[in-house]
């Protein structure tokens, strides 16, 4: 860790969708800053392979955000190994691509479900455990879609635009008990993305005016920097992680 980087000692987190991708990145970049991270995976889904690599108090929770009862299973359990929670990273998502005619109601319940409901009702258990330590950080993965809308993904953008109002509305009401709620929104990242291969990565990348996709690393720093010390005046905000591409108002 550099003298720069924030330090994230004696804090406790809780990263969903924690397996691969943009969540993983999450939970290591915690890890690595010092705090003791349960990472969240779905049951019957194995964890990251790498997760006994991670710092000491670091370990697998599984639960289907989708379910309320799963999700406070989730958090009983995280409560009592760590005793609190500091931070919530709401990072658990789908984004089954569909044409909008073919949107049935099952795919749409199934996408709100996960990016949306499960994400509040997380924040809900979250703030519960937070509410009387007087302080915390919760943060919701979103996604440039939700500024831009996608023609073979209406149901995914609804919900991340979902995610955005959600966090204004948390900041609002939380801020009161010392708790930050913020967003960021990642544009295209180099995580698993049907129909992108290198090409279509590089491809995409001379769109933006920084010249390349986004790294999980690059959301993870900026989720480091949200809920550190730096972070802690910064509440009911959307960053967008996208190099420009999309220039959040």
């Amino acid at each position: 860790m550099s003298a720069a980087s924030p330090s994230l000692a004696e804090r406790t987190a809780l990263v969903t969708g924690g397996g691969s991708g943009i969540g993983w990145a999450v939970a290591a970049t915690l890890a690595t800053l010092g705090a003791r991270v349960a990472v969240n995976h779905l049951p019957g889904v194995m964890p990251h392979p790498d997760i006994g690599e991670l710092s000491e108090g670091c370990f697998p929770v599984e639960a289907d955000v989708r379910d309320r009862r799963q999700v406070a299973a989730m958090f009983e359990t995280v409560g009592r190994h760590f005793g609190r929670l500091d931070i919530l990273v709401n990072n658990a998502g789908v984004f089954p691509r569909a044409e909008v005619l073919d949107i049935d109601e099952e795919g749409w319940d199934h996408v709100l479900d996960t990016n949306l409901k499960g994400a509040f009702f997380c924040a809900q258990e979250a703030a519960a455990l937070m509410i009387p330590q007087r302080s915390g950080r919760i943060v919701n993965v979103a996604s440039s879609a939700a500024f831009t809308g996608s023609p073979k993904g209406a149901h995914y953008a609804a919900s991340k635009a979902g995610l955005v109002g959600l966090g204004k509305s948390l900041a609002r009401a939380l801020g009161a008990y010392g708790i930050t709620v913020n967003t960021v929104a990642p544009g295209v990242t180099r995580t698993a993305q049907p129909g992108l291969d290198e090409e279509g990565f590089l491809a995409e990348g001379r769109k933006i005016p920084l010249g390349r996709v986004a790294r999980a690393q690059d959301v993870a720093d900026t989720v480091a920097f949200l809920v550190g010390d730096a972070g802690g005046y910064l509440t009911g905000q959307t960053l967008g992680v996208n190099g420009g591409a999309v220039m959040v108002p």
